[in-house]
């Protein structure tokens, strides 16, 4: 059975914030979120992804800023922030409040995953959905500027990335990007990414408690154990094929050796649940597909993304699944797209 993926209660206060602004009673949101708003003050209260990001329908509804997952910081109030974000806070500097965030992650949101990559003058964050049905361009541009914020204001300086990379295509706000991010900014790539300057992350941390990030490490180490207990097995080899499907490098082995054993015992793990690793591969590409498509992202782009040879290669696989062809099934889904108040 797969596990809901779930988020913490940080920008469910301040999207609840938002709406009831525009004149939505929150019985009313409750109701069409299904999201119990007195329960969101419990900091550790968390909700499904899909009541999350129904949420974030109705915000940009109500609002109608397509920029809404830029915009939002503004609602945050100062107590409005997860304890890995001042865990990560009070580290020596900003390279090392990168790496306690990555490792602490799935403590404020297990839908999606952080990575750092390190070159000769930049570094490299990724931003990696790992559940298909839950793609969208909200969250990873809500925390991929968020985290920059965060890193301006800890360090007291106004650093800036070297360029920005999202996975959705360009929702026609550059004007935003730019004030948000003062860098380049590109869309429909293989993956959310931001590149930074080796020296800006060297930074230090002003004013950081070395006793605090000890006490706030105890409960993250404490936390990050429980709720790893609830994955299961098929899900954590999903989340490898998600991450590596754009780089090419799917197949049983390739995950095999990334879960550190042979592919005898993963496929006996993975039989199991039930599931096979071809058969997962396939389930996965095909979820991926429907809701790039969904977005509007272009065959070519979809193709590219799903670790297809080209883009033919795709439309055949596709239509074997469907019945109905990529760009048809596009078509459809947006004029069936609903009314998130209805």
């Amino acid at each position: 059975m797969r596990i809901s993926k779930t988020t913490s209660a940080v920008a469910i206060i301040a999207l609840f914030d938002l709406i009831r602004d525009y004149g939505i009673p929150i019985d009313t949101l409750e109701k069409e979120t299904g999201i119990n708003r007195r329960k969101m003050d419990d900091p550790d209260a968390r909700i499904t992804m899909t009541r999350f990001l129904k949420l974030w329908q109705i915000a940009e509804k109500v609002s109608k800023d397509p920029a809404i997952g830029l915009n939002l910081r503004q609602k945050y109030g100062t107590g409005t922030m997860h304890f890995v974000v001042t865990l990560a806070m009070n580290s020596p500097n900003l390279l090392k409040a990168l790496e306690a965030w990555m490792r602490y992650d799935m403590l404020i949101c297990d839908n999606y995953r952080n990575d750092i990559f390190e070159g000769k003058d930049h570094y490299r964050i990724t931003y990696t959905n790992i559940s298909p049905e839950h793609e969208n361009r909200w969250i990873p541009e809500h925390h991929m500027f968020l985290a920059l914020e965060y890193g301006r204001r800890i360090s007291q300086t106004n650093f800036n990335p070297v360029q920005i990379f999202f996975r959705h295509a360009d929702p026609g706000y550059g004007d935003i990007y730019k004030k948000c991010f003062n860098c380049p900014v590109f869309f429909n790539r293989k993956e959310n990414m931001a590149l930074f300057k080796k020296q800006d992350l060297k930074m230090p941390i002003l004013g950081q408690d070395p006793y605090l990030h000890a006490i706030l490490k105890k409960h993250a180490e404490k936390s990050i154990k429980k709720l790893s207990k609830s994955l299961s097995f098929k899900d954590k080899v999903q989340e490898f094929i998600i991450k590596n499907l754009p780089r090419g490098i799917v197949d049983l082995q390739s995950a095999s050796n990334a879960m550190n054993m042979d592919r005898s015992t993963l496929h006996r793990h993975l039989k199991k649940e039930s599931i096979g690793f071809k058969q997962l591969l396939t389930q996965t590409r095909k979820e991926l597909a429907k809701k790039y498509l969904t977005q509007g992202m272009s065959i070519t782009q979809t193709s590219y993304l799903l670790g297809f040879a080209d883009p033919s290669t795709f439309q055949r696989a596709f239509k074997h699944w469907t019945q109905i062809s990529p760009g048809k099934f596009r078509e459809q889904k947006i004029m069936e797209e609903p009314d998130p108040l209805k």
